[in-house]
């Protein structure tokens, strides 16, 4: 779940990218500068750690821009972060940006639950089936579940729509119990 905060500053950071025209650029620097702070703990805890001065954590991520390469409304994003203590939060930063440009497009998001990997063609037809249901357009994550015996679940923000055989055999036995 994102936090408020986070939907705030993700509203603001889409306003921005829109008026420039970058939406997908910043969506890219900031999956990137995602990558860059899960891979290195120790720049992390450095841009978290309170005992160093903002000034030297705005050169770090300033040096940082010019090899990552960011752009720079999204250093300005990072630093109205470490300026409210939410470095830590980049991530769900990131993913709250991805889910208000989404929403701004009408592009909802979904994950596709299966114990085996879904083939291409079947891709293609949940795709389809989920933009048909909630009349959007739909984009799917998939993966993979060992509790599964088979089948799939696609889950599209609070809604379940469970195909599983677990769900189907549950559902046998209800309505043998019930007569």
């Amino acid at each position: 779940m994102i936090s408020s905060a986070l939907l705030k500053y993700a509203r603001a950071l889409v306003d921005v990218a829109i008026e420039f025209q970058q939406e997908d650029q910043v969506e890219g620097e900031l999956l990137a500068f995602s990558e860059l702070l899960n891979s290195h703990q120790e720049l992390m805890q450095t841009l978290t750690n309170p005992a160093i001065p903002l000034s030297a954590k705005r050169k770090i991520v300033q040096e940082l821009a010019k090899s990552v390469p960011v752009t720079q409304i999204v250093v300005n994003f990072i630093l109205v972060l470490m300026q409210h203590a939410r470095t830590h939060q980049f991530q769900q930063a990131a993913e709250a940006y991805q889910s208000v440009l989404d929403e701004r497009r009408g592009i909802l998001r979904g994950d596709v639950f299966s114990c085996l990997e879904v083939k291409k063609g079947v891709q293609e037809r949940l795709q389809k089936a989920a933009s048909n249901l909630t009349g959007k357009d739909v984009k799917i994550n998939y993966h993979l579940d060992d509790s599964l015996i088979g089948g799939l679940k696609l889950q599209i923000a609070s809604t379940i729509y469970d195909g599983s055989i677990h769900a189907q055999l549950e559902e046998i036995r209800r309505r043998l119990t019930s007569q």
